[in-house]
């Protein structure tokens, strides 16, 4: 079921992708029913269109429903509200407190190990 549900959202993602390209193919395989059928140009042999004015007209209308999703998704994404609370304030009082317990602790800590139990290890040849 997963791979079903992964597979099917893949497909959607590069159906999304791929658009401008399948409407290219579907020019390109079709290309002689669209020149007799949705060519603006026909009257006009000069120009030689052969329907790159349909073609046209197709991607520039991809072009626009992308534009319109990005813009949508972009005004969702400013209406999330966001909200941000300091997990930790330092009252000013408290700090000169925990500065004089933390000069206090560094001074009574030994600095040195005792030889005893740390020496380094020694080696014979």
């Amino acid at each position: 079921m997963k791979n079903l549900i992964t597979i099917s959202l893949l497909v959607v993602m590069l159906l999304q992708v791929f658009s401008k390209v399948f409407i290219v193919v579907d020019y390109e395989a079709n290309r002689a029913y669209i020149t007799e059928m949705f060519c603006i140009n026909k009257d006009k042999p000069e120009l030689s269109c052969e329907g790159s004015c349909y073609l046209k007209k197709k991607l520039r209308h991809a072009d626009e429903a992308d534009d319109h999703a990005a813009e949508h998704s972009q005004k969702q994404a400013f209406q999330v509200t966001l909200y941000y609370q300091p997990l930790f304030q330092l009252n000013p009082y408290l700090a000169e407190s925990v500065q004089l317990f933390g000069s206090a602790y560094k001074a009574a800590r030994a600095d040195k190990r005792p030889g005893s139990v740390f020496r380094p290890p020694q080696f014979t040849v």
